[in-house]
């Protein structure tokens, strides 16, 4: 079962978008703010992350550069109610897998959360043949 961590100061839309997610086979957690979900992924396996851009505590893009710091690499999908080009280009330029504006509609989440997976996947068979690749040339050396 693929987990998600939902980051949502909106906690009515959060717990609507985990009932949501769980129904379709997903375990999921919420958390509220940047701080909560740092402790939350150095703690938990998460498969991707639903973050809000604009949060209490810090923003998105944060989180963001925090996971490529701490060398976590997962997908993270940015939701927000502020649309606009330049913090997609943002988002998606700093290792974001998509951006989707709220409302969201919950079909075509659910579209991109697969998307993610499936990228995520092609990423990580990648890197596997290429170790592999490097293993069998150094002992051939």
């Amino acid at each position: 079962m693929k987990s998600i961590l939902i980051v949502e100061d909106d906690i009515t839309f959060g717990m609507m978008l985990k009932t949501w997610l769980e129904k379709r086979g997903f375990s999921v957690s919420n958390v509220s703010n940047i701080v909560s979900a740092q402790k939350h992924l150095e703690e938990n396996h998460t498969d991707l992350i639903l973050s809000d851009l604009r949060l209490p505590d810090h923003d998105g893009i944060y989180l963001l550069k925090w996971l490529a710091e701490a060398g976590l690499h997962m997908p993270l999908i940015i939701m927000t109610g502020y649309a606009d080009i330049q913090s997609a280009v943002m988002a998606i330029k700093l290792g974001a897998d998509d951006y989707i504006a709220k409302p969201v509609i919950p079909e075509d989440l659910l579209l991109k959360i697969n998307e993610a997976f499936k990228k995520n996947t092609r990423i990580n068979t990648t890197k596997t043949i290429r170790n592999l690749t490097l293993s069998t040339i150094l002992s051939l050396s």
